[in-house]
């Protein structure tokens, strides 16, 4: 007859055994992997793999906050952290110099504290804070689905930004610092806002935003990038005129 309590040890020793590979590959490969995991916060041996981990990814979970200890990960450069149920992050993430993405969609946000690249689609900002123009590593943006009126002067401090995303708000106009400031800007989208295309023409600075866009869409074409069927895509809907 089989022993009950052995066949539990041995269960609980090929349990420990494979966390413990779990977080040598984490160590090794400097990528956290956590994805569609169920989590309510992360787990303590995340912390351990500490500089080593380049990429945390935590998509997809139920996590509410991010623990103070996330500036443990000193070297961290990917930060993704989609379709979970935060509201706030920790003054702590500013420890994270070397981070260049953090992606935020889907989560509970209403504001942030001065931090680098974002995708915060589908929260509930109403206002981009200024400070963010004091991240000079920035080249994307993703503010698309939230409630903003206004792009804030601050963003054309962002000389490496290339992509600034801010579909599906109630934006009216773009500040003209953003066209000339933002010299790295190749696109910018606003759909679904109640801006107008002769608005966007005639704001100063346009027409330098309209030859990095036009410059990128001719490489693409000379590359052969497959572009679909929008083709140039002018960022935002025009309205039509019914005969």
């Amino acid at each position: 007859m089989g022993n009950c309590c052995g066949g539990a040890a041995s269960n609980d020793n090929n349990i420990n055994r494979n966390k413990a590979r779990r977080e040598q590959a984490w160590m090794t490969t400097g990528t956290v992997s956590l994805r569609d995991s169920k989590l309510k916060e992360l787990p303590s041996r995340v912390w351990a793999v500490g500089s080593a981990a380049k990429t945390l990814d935590a998509t997809n979970n139920r996590l509410t906050d991010l623990p103070p200890l996330i500036s443990t990960l000193s070297n961290l450069q990917r930060l993704i952290l989609a379709t979970n149920q935060l509201s706030a992050l920790p003054v702590q993430i500013s420890a994270l110099t070397s981070l260049k993405v953090l992606v935020l969609d889907s989560n509970r946000l209403v504001n942030l504290p001065e931090e680098i690249v974002l995708k915060l689609s589908k929260n509930k900002f109403s206002a981009i804070p200024d400070e963010l123009g004091a991240c000079s590593a920035l080249e994307e943006i993703d503010f698309a689905d939230n409630y903003l009126q206004v792009l804030p002067e601050s963003l054309g401090s962002l000389t490496r930004l290339k992509v600034l995303a801010a579909d599906q708000n109630r934006i009216a106009a773009v500040p003209p610092a953003i066209f000339k400031g933002c010299t790295s800007l190749h696109t910018l989208t606003l759909h679904e806002n109640p801006i107008t295309i002769e608005a966007m023409e005639a704001t100063e600075g346009y027409e330098q935003l309209e030859r990095r866009r036009r410059s990128k869409f001719d490489k693409q074409i000379a590359n052969r990038v497959l572009l679909g069927s929008a083709g140039l895509d002018e960022g935002i809907d025009r309205n039509v005129k019914l005969a």
